[in-house]
Parts: structure tokens; C-alpha cells; sequence
């Protein structure tokens, strides 16, 4: 026997298993209880004027057993008191925007163009190099170049020297770097073209790497991510007024319809315990879900927001158990010709292992503007994308209760308010090219200019610096092996001499020989 604070007396009667002592209203001082399955999601397993408790984490009782609870499968979502087991699925966290990327550390092309020209890096890289294959072409021409020498001098054929000379006389023809004065010029002319076209294709490819929306790898180069942008990204006020260009965007955005979407997850209570109201001015107005349906035990509701700064609350009048809570937005999107506004549909989950939804559930729901300019390549308007991103301000301890919180709890109803609200800021990001066409023409020209007067430069020392020690080399030779036959013996000085005049006339040959 218990005396409530009314002074009310209340009789309780030991109830069995499986069943809770219920206090019966009967108009009287006196109350007696009388006994009561107990709800899903709790059990009781001994006799007495106990209440049932929740059922443990893992475990369900979707009503069916009312002394135990029983587990639950090992991927599915069962909280504490659950009454079902739900699919992981159903607390699907939704993200629509990623984090905006940052500029490369090389944002000038010239610097991009020589970096990836002159690199060599092993596996796939090595096949994109264009030093590589420039390399390979300088191999094969010191090839040849060998063949025409061995031609020339150590083949003693008369077609061997017609050979030769035709082929001295064609890469003279091909010498961009002296304007046809040497035929190694015309072969080291090779080298140059292979590393030109390269460059060429690689700035080509690199053109159409913008934006980043609309690329695809970078097969062309060794960095798979390479991409012909830089990123800026800042937070502005959105007091301060909008260009006449943005301003189409921001008008777009203002008046995007929203609708809000709410998912009580694990949960056997229907659509006939709910309530809404709506706050329009100082007023609460009940007003009509779009679409309400209990499935697989996730009670899902969809209600059309009138404006876009509002507040709802939702009533639950059922006792039934809550597992977790699942909040989204979503609107359609809408394209008026470079404006785009993105469709809305974001989902956030919200629960707390071994614990259950509390039956007061305040949430604040800030939205911010994001929006993304695109610079054009061909200098023609800018193209814009709006997007809403969510910011829930929520406090988990107070969402969710332990099971000592839970007997402590005596609300017959869950109360869910929601106030969705927007930031006094919006976020802006600008994609600009890093090299538009102009400037890859003008670079690649400069580039090919450059590299013909490198070699030039190359051709020029040797012919101040190595051709004239090389020919002094010789001559020291020559005069050394002169002195020796000098001091051999009389007896093979005709031999001697017959051997010095050879030596001496191919040592002419070598000086007088032009490369």
C-alpha cells in the first residue's frame, strides 16, 4: 500500500511473470492494480509487484515473449529496450558535400610544364616521361652516330664512305640547332623534337583538366590528380550585399522548398500517436504529415516546411520504446542557365550504444549557404552552384537514457522539437584555371625556343672548349708515337717510315673531319 501525493491510497497487487502492476483509475481514495502484459521491447521474469525492465543491448522482445528477450542477429541495430531488430542501414548518415579541395603546391604552369617534363620516377611513371623517351631517342641517334664514324674511318670500302657521306649530308638537312652546319646537330635535332611533342601533348591534355567536376585521371602523367585548377575557399557575412551576378544564385536558394524527414528507428508505434504543430509567427498550428508509415519498425514521417527559418514539434503519445533518432532534409534542385541549384537530401542518425531515446528530444538544425563559382576557360560568365550544408546542435546525454534514467522517467509521450535555423554567414569557393589557352600557346613556344638554344648553347662549347682539346689530344699522340719510330732501328726505317706517313695521314683525317 502507497499513499501518492494527492493522499490518494494505491493498493499493489503481486503480479506473475511476464506481467506489470497497472494502477486503475476507480474514482475512489483507493486504487488497486491490476495486471498487465508488459510492452515490447521489456520483460519480466519473476513474480512480484515489480515493473518490467528493459531488455539488454543485442536482445529484442517484439511482444510475443513477455519473460525474456531474445538476441538479436549480430548486423543488425538493437539498442537497449529494443522491440525489434532493425537493418544498420536504417542509421545511414547522408553527407552531400565533400571538403573543397586545396590548390596544388605549384599553381604557375611553367613550373608544372618543366616538373613534369624533366621527371623520372620508376613503374608507370617512367612511361609517361618525357625526359625517357627522350633519352631513348639520344640513344638511338649516338647509335647511328657511332655506325657513320665506323663507317667513315674503319670500313676501307668505297660504298662504305658513299654510305656514310649520304648519311652526313641528310643530317646536316635535319640540324635545327646550327642551321645545318653539323649532322650530329641534325641528330641531336631528334632528342629535341621527341621532348617538343611531348611537352605539346602533355600541355594539350593538361587544357582539358578543368574543372575538376568534369575530369577524369591524369593517365598523360605521372600524378593521377593533376589537374588544371586552383581552389580558393572563404566565409563571408551575408549582410553585406550580393553582386548582381551572385545575387540570382542567393535568390535561388532563398526560395528552395524544404521537407523535413524524421525516422524513429526500432519502434512499434504507428502513425495515430502522432501529433505536429508548426510554429507560424507566435502561433502553433497543428498541421498534416506528407507521408507517415511504420516499416520493418522505423516510423518514418515527411512534413512540407512553410518557410525555411521554422519550428516543429512533434508528439508521440505512446509509451513504446525508442531505439535511435534519424533527422533529414530534402528539396529539389532547379537550373536556370549558369545558376544550379543542387537537389537537398541529407540524413544525420543519432544514437548511443546501450541506451534509448529520451521522451524530450530538443534539436537545433543550422543550415549554411555554400556556394561554388567556376571561372570559364574562354573568358565567357562564370558558372554557379548553391548548396544547403546541415549543423546539428544537439546534446547526446540529454537524446538518450540508461535504464536507471529510464525507470526514473514517468512521461506517458515523446516530444520531439526541432528549430531549424541559418548561419548569419555563407561559404564561398572559387575554382579558377591555372593556365588558360593563350598562356599554354605562348609557354609551350617559349619552351620549344628554350630548348633549341640549350643545345645550341651544348654545340656551342664543344666547339670552343672540347673541339680544341680534343684536337690538341690527338696531336700529342701523333708527335709521341713520331719520337718513338725516330729512335727504332735503322734496319726497319723504311717499314717506319711507310707506318709513320699511314698514322700521319689518318691523323689528318681526323682533324680535318667535321661532326
Amino acid at each position: 500500500m502507497v499513499l501518492d501525493e494527492r493522499r490518494n491510497i494505491i493498493i499493489f497487487l503481486s503480479t506473475p511473470s511476464g506481467f506489470y502492476p497497472s494502477i486503475r483509475d476507480t474514482g475512489t481514495i483507493a486504487s488497486v492494480t491490476e495486471p498487465k502484459p508488459c510492452l515490447p521491447g521489456t520483460y519480466k521474469n519473476r513474480s512480484g509487484i515489480t515493473d518490467c525492465v528493459l531488455c539488454p543491448n543485442g536482445t529484442k522482445n517484439p511482444g510475443d515473449f513477455t519473460t525474456y528477450c531474445v538476441s538479436c542477429s549480430p548486423k543488425s541495430f538493437c539498442s537497449l529496450g529494443s522491440a525489434d531488430e532493425v537493418p544498420e542501414s536504417a542509421l545511414q548518415t547522408t553527407f552531400q558535400v565533400l571538403a573543397y579541395p586545396k590548390s596544388p603546391e605549384s599553381t604557375i604552369f611553367e613550373e608544372i610544364l618543366l616538373e613534369n617534363t624533366f621527371n623520372i620516377h620508376p613503374g608507370r611513371c617512367l612511361l609517361v616521361s618525357p625526359l625517357f623517351w627522350t633519352l631513348i631517342a639520344a640513344s638511338i641517334a649516338l647509335i647511328i652516330m657511332i655506325i657513320v664514324v665506323f663507317l667513315k674511318f674503319f670500313i676501307k670500302h668505297p660504298k662504305s664512305k658513299r654510305i656514310g657521306k649520304l648519311l652526313t649530308c641528310l643530317f646536316k638537312h635535319t640540324d635545327l640547332i646550327n642551321e645545318g652546319e653539323l649532322w650530329v646537330g641534325g641528330l641531336a635535332s631528334f632528342s629535341i623534337v621527341v621532348l617538343v611533342c611531348f611537352a605539346h601533348v602533355f600541355s594539350h591534355q593538361y587544357y582539358k583538366q578543368y574543372p575538376i567536376e568534369t575530369s577524369s585521371d591524369s593517365f598523360f602523367a605521372c600524378d593521377l590528380s593533376l589537374r588544371n585548377a586552383k581552389f580558393e575557399t572563404n566565409v563571408q557575412s551575408l549582410s553585406v550585399p550580393h553582386s548582381f551576378t551572385e545575387q540570382e544564385m542567393f535568390d535561388l536558394m532563398n526560395t528552395q522548398e524544404f521537407v523535413l524527414n524524421v525516422d524513429f528507428v526500432n519502434t512499434l508505434i504507428n502513425c495515430d500517436a502522432i501529433s505536429i504543430e508548426m510554429q507560424l509567427g507566435q502561433t502553433w498550428s497543428i498541421i498534416r504529415w506528407l507521408t507517415c508509415e511504420n516499416k520493418n519498425s522505423v516510423l518514418s514521417l515527411s512534413i512540407p516546411l512553410a518557410y525555411q527559418h521554422i519550428s516543429v514539434r512533434i508528439l508521440l503519445e505512446d509509451i513504446k520504446t525508442i531505439g535511435a533518432l534519424r533527422i533529414g532534409l530534402t528539396g529539389h534542385g532547379h537550373q536556370s542557365e549558369n545558376f544550379t541549384l543542387r537537389e537537398l537530401n541529407f540524413y544525420q542518425s543519432f544514437s548511443k550504444n546501450g541506451q534509448i531515446l529520451a521522451q524530450t528530444l530538443p534539436v537545433t538544425l543550422s543550415i549554411t549557404k555554400v556556394i561554388n563559382e567556376t571561372e570559364s576557360l574562354t573568358g565567357e560568365e562564370p558558372d554557379f552552384g548553391g548548396i544547403f550544408i546541415p549543423t546539428f546542435i544537439v546534446d547526446l546525454n540529454s537524446l538518450f537514457l540508461s535504464a536507471d534514467q529510464y525507470i526514473r522517467n514517468t512521461l506517458p509521450s515523446t516530444t520531439l522539437l526541432l528549430i531549424l535555423t541559418e548561419t548569419p554567414y555563407y561559404i564561398k569557393n572559387i575554382q579558377r584555371p591555372i593556365a588558360k589557352q593563350k598562356e599554354i600557346i605562348f609557354n609551350n613556344l617559349l619552351f620549344t625556343i628554350v630548348c633549341l638554344e640549350i643545345f645550341g648553347l651544348i654545340f656551342l662549347l664543344f666547339k670552343l672548349i672540347l673541339k680544341p682539346v680534343y684536337y690538341l689530344f690527338l696531336r700529342k699522340i701523333f708527335t709521341c708515337h713520331q719520337h718513338h719510330h725516330q729512335r727504332t732501328k735503322s734496319t726497319d726505317t723504311k717499314q717506319s717510315n711507310g707506318q709513320l706517313l699511314a698514322t700521319n695521314n689518318q691523323v689528318n683525317n681526323v682533324l680535318s673531319y667535321s661532326f
